[in-house]
């Protein structure tokens, strides 16, 4: 009987590494659009904001539905949120620099192309291998190491000779979009 929960569990992984590609490609490509268009820039502090606010929404909502009653929701939130103002400083330090984390993808792809985005926005695993080790006092086996430095050769070998032809007729600061996604990914690293 374990055979048919093991394909269940597979499929649903597969399912879940299928959506998780789309999103991340679908999100590059529609931010980059909207970012290079000719018509009026929107504040990418605004969207930014207003994503976390929707995240808060779903939290405060799954919470409910969890509690079950109002009552126990009042009561969880005081208990966690308001009565614990320590923890809650503790949450707030990644959760900011997630912020600028999301504000600084909007800088790099408002100045590099999503292709070149993508590929250099993978530095965040070696960073997070890197802030794992430095930080937390783990150790990498000699496999894990040889995975992140291909990566970062992958990532060199990409960008070593960008492509042409998807180049979008707008002004663009290659140097700010690489900042920005420098200080996206040392953020990744910290935070992640």
């Amino acid at each position: 009987m374990a055979a048919p929960r093991d394909n269940v569990t597979l499929l649903f992984k597969l399912y879940c590494l299928a959506v998780m590609t789309l999103m991340a490609a679908a999100y590059t490509i529609a931010l980059r659009y909207t970012r290079t268009s000719d018509k009026e820039l929107y504040f990418s502090t605004t969207a930014v904001c207003i994503t976390e606010v929707i995240k808060l929404l779903l939290s405060v909502g799954i919470l409910a539905k969890e509690t079950g009653s109002l009552g126990r929701f009042k009561a969880s939130l005081r208990e966690n949120v308001l009565g614990s103002p320590k923890e809650l400083l503790k949450l707030s330090v990644p959760s900011l620099v997630y912020a600028v984390q999301n504000n600084m993808a909007f800088l790099a792809l408002s100045n590099l192309d999503a292709a070149v985005y993508q590929v250099t926005y993978q530095l965040k695993i070696p960073c997070t291998a890197l802030c794992t080790v430095l930080m937390l006092n783990r150790t990498l086996s000699k496999l894990q190491w040889v995975s992140v430095f291909m990566l970062c050769a992958g990532v060199t070998l990409v960008q070593w000779k960008p492509a042409q032809a998807t180049k979008v007729v707008v002004e663009q600061n290659p140097l700010l979009g690489f900042g920005a996604i420098a200080i996206a990914v040392l953020c990744s690293g910290f935070a992640g």
